[in-house]
């Protein structure tokens, strides 16, 4: 069986040459609407789940054409969507917040964007390191080289934080590096340890452990102490329990939140009405399941954890399906 990067590789599609409208970028004609949905490296929820989101959407709409672009993640998502760069793509919350907000890593506010809905459930950040009797938390990780994620992810934002209110990024060597390198570097053993944000369980470490011994880093300890939620509550405590990876052998705690589809605010209300009645509709759903199913397009619950306003396109359908839209925290 063909392993998940490169069934993620033979997915990637062709990429439109676009001619901009101002402001949001998106390419119209009289027939169809053309729409760069960015989402993450390929072998990464956000990519497994925009892929067949944007197949789906492409064989069932008359106007609508989606190709999904790979990203950095979160973090730069929510910078192409805000500039126009890209139409559509997938963010976490602490992105939005600090987008919002205008904080770092934010050097502006990003206030162009909107909600249409959940994408993944909560994800964890996976810390994987090669079975070694001597790791089993954060703190044992001193001295060690550890990928964190790679630039503009919200995996490395997240783990640089947690790093940093413990007192031990200064302790490590901690390097940002491509998502799709990390499998072979640490099998190979070029660095000590690599970090996943992902669904449970995340390809990418089941990749790993079907070729090497592995073990999950526990951040619980370090959380408590530094008071990690307490300064970033937009992030929660994940449990990823014993026997999720072969080998694993105990419940390990972790952190991470959920991740949510949103769009240009300028992008025409009936376009993302129509983006958002296939992407969550039971067929669309089933679809994405078949290629990816630890996706969390829920359309009983599509805007729960959401802090950010709600696209009125999204919205309008959203209400059409009896679901509240409710005051966001952000505004």
């Amino acid at each position: 069986m063909p392993s998940r990067r490169t069934l993620a590789a033979l997915s990637l599609g062709c990429v439109f040459m676009l001619a901009a409208m101002p402001g949001t970028g998106l390419a119209q004609d009289s027939q169809r609407s053309m729409l760069q949905l960015t989402t993450g490296g390929v072998t990464g929820s956000f990519y497994l789940i925009g892929a067949p989101i944007s197949n789906y959407v492409n064989n069932n709409s008359g106007r609508l054409r989606l190709t999904p672009s790979t990203s950095g993640g979160g973090y730069e998502n929510l910078r192409r969507v805000n500039s126009g760069q890209a139409q559509l793509g997938m963010a976490t919350p602490d992105a939005m917040f600090e987008g919002w907000n205008g904080e770092k890593p934010f050097t502006a506010q990003m206030r162009n964007w909107r909600v249409i809905g959940q994408v993944v459930p909560p994800m964890a950040n996976h810390l994987v390191v090669l079975d070694d009797p001597k790791i089993n938390t954060l703190s044992d990780l001193k001295g060690k080289n550890v990928a964190i994620g790679a630039p503009g992810s919200a995996a490395a934002t997240g783990l640089q934080r947690l790093l940093t209110v413990t007192g031990l990024l200064s302790q490590m060597k901690a390097q940002m590096l491509p998502h799709q390198d990390y499998p072979d570097m640490l099998v190979d053993k070029r660095v000590d340890a690599i970090t996943r944000l992902g669904t449970i369980p995340a390809g990418t470490v089941e990749e790993i452990a079907a070729q090497r011994k592995i073990k999950l880093v526990d951040m619980s300890a370090e959380m408590e102490k530094s008071g990690f939620f307490k300064k970033y509550p937009f992030y929660q405590p994940i449990k990823i329990a014993a026997g999720t990876y072969p080998g694993q052998n105990k419940d390990v705690t972790v952190f991470g939140s959920n991740g949510f589809l949103i769009a240009h605010k300028d992008v025409p209300d009936d376009v993302i009405y129509e983006f958002t009645k296939l992407t969550y509709s039971e067929p669309g759903t089933r679809h994405v399941t078949m290629a990816f199913k630890s996706h969390g397009l829920n359309a009983k619950s599509p805007l729960t954890g959401n802090p950010g306003p709600v696209h009125p396109g999204a919205a309008k359908y959203w209400r059409e399906q009896g679901i509240p839209i409710p005051d966001p925290v952000l505004k």
